[in-house]
């Protein structure tokens, strides 16, 4: 004891799970300036995510449609930043888009291709599920830049768009 402090083992960084399974989470966001909040299209749950992956827990590339609420990306065009949810949420319900933070844990099942991420990688918008992809735009084409890995499993989130 020092201090009046019980000391205890140093383990490191250790990551939070559910059930066992590694899951992205945002580690620092500043609400002011990170990003913006707009409310969902359609209820955001555990089997609202592409076939056998679920969108909780997972970085997805949203969009804003004709109504103001939030749409997976479908274009580098419209896409407007990332979510990052813990929890369901219902149809309308107000949530934080991110433009600008961190997010940590990230894995293969935040990748389209499945595969592990990799530090120092470019992440890009995969208009297939709104999910991320290291491989770099062709040129002439419009794309969204999501962020680069400092880490592996964390994601330096600076959203913009540009055309490859």
């Amino acid at each position: 004891m020092v201090c009046g402090l019980t000391e205890k083992e140093d383990k490191g960084y250790v990551p939070k799970t559910t059930k066992g399974v590694n899951v992205s989470r945002i580690d620092k966001y500043g609400p002011v300036t990170g990003g913006f909040r707009a409310p969902l299209n359609a209820a955001w749950n555990a089997t609202s995510g592409p076939s056998g992956v679920s969108d909780l827990n997972r970085v997805i590339v949203v969009a804003l449609n004709g109504s103001g609420k939030l749409i997976k990306a479908t274009t580098a065009v419209g896409a407007v930043g990332v979510v990052c949810l813990p929890s369901a949420k219902d149809a309308g319900a107000p949530v934080d888009v991110m433009t600008n933070g961190e997010i940590v844990e990230l894995d293969l099942n935040d990748l389209q291709a499945a595969t592990a991420p990799v530090a120092g990688t470019k992440y890009y918008l995969d208009t297939t599920a709104g999910r991320l992809t290291a491989t770099a735009p062709v040129a002439g084409t419009n794309a969204s830049y999501v962020g680069t890995t400092v880490e592996a499993s964390r994601l330096v989130v600076r959203f913009g768009s540009f055309q490859g």
